[in-house]
């Protein structure tokens, strides 16, 4: 195995991820445009209009960039991803259960675009299975070639543990405190920013919610509430295994933030305009959500580690 210090190993980390990572959306796209062409017009409203895939040079660049932010989110937890038995699938379940799956955009393939736009079955469907494939190729591949590049073998790879404990009753607990906070948090910042942020004006003149559920239906508060506890147990789940990693380190609510702000936002807000106008009209946008989406995520990261921390030095105790 190598001795080799992980900060010498990022800019070989950095270049594979990224070269791979936009590599698997290129060859992904081209076969999601391929199936969606196929479609009937009405079939597709929501995949034309948020555009899940492109081959477009704008698409491309946009990748490069994403993968690049991806790899320097998850750089932190390298002996956990490269050198665990478990690597690819833990890699597997942050890219497409996290920021895909667990995006807080609300567009096709997301639990978000599931509760608060009319999207259809179909086209989630296809937006979850494509990026599926291109996880799972683009983890598989990746681990081969950063392993072989630092000579580690199979055999030298650790046993780790998938989740934070192999005790089930711990990882509910566990599921349940995270669950409990998301949904606190969710709700009572989503309150402030909709009261202080004009969302109303927003829901009624952005294109962007053309595709928007009618949020006055009385159903709609249970739904999203039901939505939200399906959503914060499994996001959950999917960032189990780097908990002993954050948990043991001074300053680990920082990287949990990382995590879930990287994941869940940069991997599909980021985006290279197409013009000074599409530009300006991209900061225009970011002004509805992006203040509360930083403001709920940096929250919830400081309380749940303070939480943790608390909770596991009383039991030591």
């Amino acid at each position: 195995m190598t001795n080799e210090k992980p900060n010498r190993m990022l800019p070989g980390f950095l270049g594979k991820f990224v070269l791979l990572y936009t590599a698997t959306y290129i060859v992904t796209a081209v076969m999601f445009l391929g199936a969606q062409s196929l479609l009937p017009a009405d079939a597709r409203e929501a995949l034309d209009f948020f555009v899940p895939y492109s081959v477009s040079l704008t698409a491309i660049l946009s990748q490069l960039i994403i993968s690049a932010v991806l790899a320097l989110v998850l750089y932190p937890f390298y002996n956990l991803i490269v050198k665990g038995r478990q690597g690819w699938l833990i890699l597997f379940a942050a890219l497409w259960g996290i920021a895909l799956l667990g995006s807080l955009e609300p567009k096709p393939g997301t639990i978000e675009g599931m509760l608060y736009t009319v999207t259809t079955t179909l086209e989630h469907i296809m937006v979850i299975g494509f990026g599926a494939i291109q996880f799972l190729a683009f983890s598989r591949l990746f681990l081969y070639w950063e392993r072989k590049s630092i000579n580690l073998s199979i055999k030298d790879l650790e046993p780790g543990e998938l989740f934070l404990t192999d005790n089930k009753y711990s990882l509910k607990k566990y599921a349940t405190r995270f669950t409990i906070l998301h949904l606190i948090i969710y709700i009572l910042v989503g309150i402030i920013f909709y009261q202080v942020s004009g969302y109303e004006e927003a829901l009624a003149t952005m294109e962007e919610f053309a595709l928007w559920r009618d949020l006055e239906n009385i159903v709609m508060p249970l739904v999203i509430f039901l939505g939200q506890i399906l959503r914060g147990a499994f996001i959950a789940l999917m960032l189990a295994p780097f908990y002993a990693t954050y948990m043991n380190r001074k300053f680990g609510w920082l990287q949990l933030f990382g995590l879930l702000f990287g994941l869940k936002v940069l991997a599909t807000v980021i985006t290279v305009p197409e013009s000074a106008a599409h530009f300006a009209q991209m900061l225009e946008d970011s002004k509805s959500g992006l203040p509360e989406i930083i403001a709920q995520t940096i929250v919830f990261s400081l309380l749940f580690f303070a939480w943790e921390k608390r909770r596991v030095k009383k039991e030591l105790s």
